[in-house]
């Protein structure tokens, strides 16, 4: 019903919101962080009638230590990076736009603008596979919402706050700053992609235990009646109607698919 509900309809994006926020503040206790994160809402930042930044997250609760974050579960929303944009086509959103948005209005020293893994343009998941570093701009993180997965937007928090925390009373090379950050990212890329193919070995493996399992649960069934028709030249037709049904290979498998599944 939640699946349903997240894909079908409108409040998608509100739903979101509130269970990003809920993450972060949880996060926070868990990293014992003086962090507050809370949901904008319709409240209208800086720029007039504009409501971008759907959370405000005040680092150690100084509302003028803050990172903005803009969800944006929406296909439409491309990437938008500045050399491929067209100043004379009609205005819409894009990841860039949106960072640069989030930060104005809000007032925020860094912003991070959320995608999720299903409702993400291909133009942003190309380059920003999970999290992602524009320099000057902000950071992508791609979740996985349906899955409870929003260990990357973890990550491009913590980030965010080491710059917004440092800024303040360094003077950052900028350059260096994105090159540093790449090179975490790239590492942490790689880390979540061998994670990803461990596990889906794991559920190989347990796919193919299951099928061997089926096979020598079989083999026994099917043995233990051709003995049986050996021995009395013949099969009941309650044999026979066992034998077609299968029940006792099905009762036996469950108790060892549970096992494996355990695993």
């Amino acid at each position: 019903m939640k699946k349903e509900l997240f894909y079908k309809t409108t409040i998608k994006g509100s739903l979101a919101e509130d269970d990003i926020a809920e993450f972060l503040n949880e996060y926070f206790k868990e990293k014992k962080l003086k962090d507050v994160a809370f949901l904008t809402g319709n409240e209208a930042g800086n720029l007039p009638r504009n409501k971008t930044g759907d959370i405000i997250c005040r680092i150690n609760g100084d509302s003028d230590l803050k990172i903005a974050i803009e969800c944006k579960f929406d296909k439409s929303v491309k990437l938008g990076d500045i050399e491929s944009k067209d100043v004379f086509t009609r205005k819409y959103d894009t990841a860039w736009s949106q960072l640069i948005e989030s930060d104005a209005n809000r007032a925020s020293k860094v912003s991070i603008i959320v995608f999720d893994i299903s409702l993400v343009d291909n133009s942003i998941l190309r380059i920003f596979e999970n999290v992602g570093y524009i320099n000057s701009i902000g950071f992508i993180a791609i979740i996985d919402s349906q899955k409870g997965d929003y260990s990357n937007l973890a990550i491009a928090y913590m980030l965010a706050r080491d710059i917004a925390v440092n800024a303040k009373s360094v003077d950052l090379d900028k350059d260096v700053l994105a090159m540093i950050v790449n090179r975490i990212i790239k590492d942490i890329n790689e880390i979540t992609n061998i994670k990803r193919l461990v596990e889906g070995n794991i559920e190989n493996n347990k796919a193919i235990l299951k099928q061997l399992e089926k096979s020598i649960l079989l083999m026994e069934f099917n043995q233990d009646y051709l003995s049986k028709f050996l021995n009395d030249g013949t099969l009941t037709k309650k044999d026979l109607l066992d034998f077609y049904m299968g029940e006792d290979v099905k009762d036996k498998y469950k108790v060892i698919e549970k096992e494996i599944n355990e695993f």
